[in-house]
């Protein structure tokens, strides 16, 4: 029997549970993944001499076989409309390329940037919950792009970032999150209301500390502490001649 797709476990596991999860009584307007785009913003990566107006082609075409390779599908190069000499930029200048996933392609990468290319990343202690957009959608940065398993680190030249967009069908933020977190995604826990809470404590505990020294005073239990005031150094008076 054939392992089940990422698209076809949702459809037919998570789907139903998140619904249930998030109150939705239409089994359409359940949350899910319309299309991932991947990109690569070209800057400097691509130029010569790392500051000049001039492309180099073998970087480019290092940089579009890299996203080809990870995401399976050759990427649309974005050039510039116009010169402006500040950026070193010409028009028709190529300055990004992306691609757009759909469907199974969607699901596929999703599938391999949660469960291999993200615990590879060094140091990985989950990601931020705040790339949302304010209507469902995520984004994130990567810094290397070796840590997907279709590119052999020994082969890369050179390391370049990509940036990765998950768009969804959801209303909100809320909904966003529990669909990605329903397909895998490792959200870094929220821990500001236990961090709150660890305050209050603490701020409860030196105010019932500093009562009960007032207390005490007050009892003649312990004696008053007084600031100490340090007296002024007398100033010489100058001598007469």
């Amino acid at each position: 029997m054939s392992k089940l797709t990422l698209q076809d476990e949702f459809n037919q596991k998570l789907l139903p549970e998140l619904q249930k999860k998030l109150g939705v009584k239409n089994f359409m307007a359940v949350p899910r993944v319309t299309k991932v785009k991947v990109a690569v913003g070209i800057g400097k990566i691509a130029r010569k001499g790392g500051s000049s107006n001039s492309m180099d082609e073998v970087r480019l075409k290092q940089i579009i076989e890299n996203i080809t390779r990870i995401s399976g599908q050759k990427p649309t190069q974005h050039l510039s409309r116009k010169a402006i000499s500040n950026f070193k930029l010409r028009a028709g200048m190529v300055i990004g390329i992306s691609v757009t996933l759909r469907g199974k392609r969607a699901y596929d990468f999703i599938n391999r940037l949660v469960n291999i290319a993200l615990p590879r990343v060094r140091d990985f202690r989950g990601i931020s919950a705040k790339g949302f957009d304010g209507q469902g959608n995520y984004s994130m940065g990567m810094k290397d792009f070796t840590v997907f398993p279709e590119v052999r680190p020994e082969d890369a030249d050179f390391v370049h970032g990509i940036e990765i967009t998950v768009v969804t069908s959801a209303k909100d933020d809320k909904a966003g999150l529990a669909l990605l977190t329903a397909l895998g995604f490792p959200f870094q826990k929220d821990d500001s209301k236990k961090r709150a809470e660890e305050a209050a404590k603490q701020h409860a505990a030196e105010a019932a500390k500093l009562a009960a020294e007032e207390a005490a005073v007050a009892a003649g239990f312990a004696p008053k502490v007084e600031a100490e005031v340090a007296s002024p150094t007398p100033t010489e008076t100058p001598k007469s001649k």
